[in-house]
């Protein structure tokens, strides 16, 4: 009796072509690889849904083509300011008799100077030193030396007249100066002149990068980038003199200014196309 509810349950099983129930092993590794097919075939339609996209996605632009040109420009401008400097020298064994010497020149120099009409803003001192030299056990009689405690003032000149570079000079031999550091002579808005030059050079630039277009038979597309070079104007100076100790100076002096040129420079990148 027991057998044949056995041989009963066993046909109400379903079978697969291997004779075995659906629930045995080989129905689980059959479920498994359908499983297994089910992921990849939803892996393969994401892919061909993304290839349009990624198909209509554009490749890097090349870079355009341009032209890289240096323009270079000057104006010529007449100065309307003269720079005078000057440097007071004095020694003494004791510091106090240097510097009271110094000062009495130095007064000597303003007085003379405001007698020209120059203002006091004008008139800087850009240095002031006190040293000591000691005096050698045998001093060499080429060089002329200054011994004890000396004081050395450097004083410098501005005036916004350029025929008064003379009187500033005969000025300051009058005081007592010991050195005329030079005279020069610039412009009271170097910035405007330095302006002129910058437009003078981009004209050089647009003039050479339609040169060049035009030989290569391109035309210019607009302006990629542009950059200036460094603003140093300089002004014009002559040479400094010394002035000998009880010299004179019966004639007046007369510095003439000369013509100054501003420069400048640019560099700009065109963008052409055929």
């Amino acid at each position: 009796m027991e057998a044949a509810d056995a041989a009963i349950a066993r046909k109400s099983l379903p079978e697969n072509n291997l004779g075995e129930t659906t629930h045995g092993p080989a129905a689980r590794f059959v479920s498994q690889i359908m499983k297994t097919i089910s992921i990849a075939a939803v892996a393969l339609a994401l892919v061909a849904a993304a290839a349009p996209a990624l198909a209509q996605t554009p490749a890097p632009m090349a870079p355009a083509p341009r032209i890289d040109v240096a323009g270079q420009g000057s104006v010529d401008r007449t100065p309307d300011q003269a720079l005078v400097s000057f440097s007071i020298v004095t020694n003494n064994d004791v510091a106090a008799g240097a510097t009271s010497a110094n000062n009495t020149i130095y007064n000597a120099l303003l007085a003379r100077l405001q007698g020209l009409g120059i203002e006091t803003a004008s008139i800087k001192t850009t240095g002031y030193y006190l040293a000591y030299n000691p005096r050698p056990a045998q001093p060499n009689p080429q060089f002329t030396q200054r011994y004890g405690f000396v004081v050395t003032r450097s004083v410098a000149v501005t005036s916004d007249r350029t025929d008064q570079a003379g009187a500033i000079v005969d000025a300051g031999v009058a005081a007592g100066a010991t050195n005329v550091g030079g005279v020069s002579f610039g412009l009271r808005d170097n910035r405007a002149a330095y302006r002129a030059a910058l437009a003078a050079a981009v004209a050089d630039a647009a003039a050479q990068a339609a040169a060049i277009a035009a030989a290569a038979h391109l035309r210019i597309v607009r302006v990629l980038s542009i950059g200036s070079g460094s603003y140093a104007p300089a002004p014009r100076y002559l040479a400094p003199m010394t002035v000998m100790a009880g010299a004179a100076a019966p004639v007046p002096t007369d510095v003439l200014p000369s013509g100054l040129t501003v420069s400048a420079t640019v560099t700009v990148s065109y963008e052409v196309a055929p």
